[in-house]
């Protein structure tokens, strides 16, 4: 399967959500102030998709998944 990425319109409680039975992220544009926060939860999303495919999901919850895609992105600003 290939991971595939869709842009919505409509607006719901999520910014975005990756399912791992169909390998989709769906970004909810409504959600988002700038393209910029768009991109990042491209990226989140992404590094759920990652994850999943590294087998990696089976050792975390998904408080420690999130916990570890926030630092992920925030490394740059953390690190220097």
């Amino acid at each position: 399967m290939t991971y595939k990425i869709l842009l919505s319109l409509e607006s719901g409680d999520n910014r975005g959500i990756y399912y791992s039975e169909t390998e989709r992220a769906i970004i909810y544009l409504p959600t988002h102030e700038t393209i910029e926060d768009i991109y990042k939860t491209i990226t989140h999303e992404t590094f759920h998709h990652c994850f999943e495919k590294a087998g990696e999901t089976d050792s975390m919850d998904e408080a420690m998944e999130e916990a570890l895609i926030y630092n992920l992105q925030w490394a740059e600003y953390s690190l220097v």
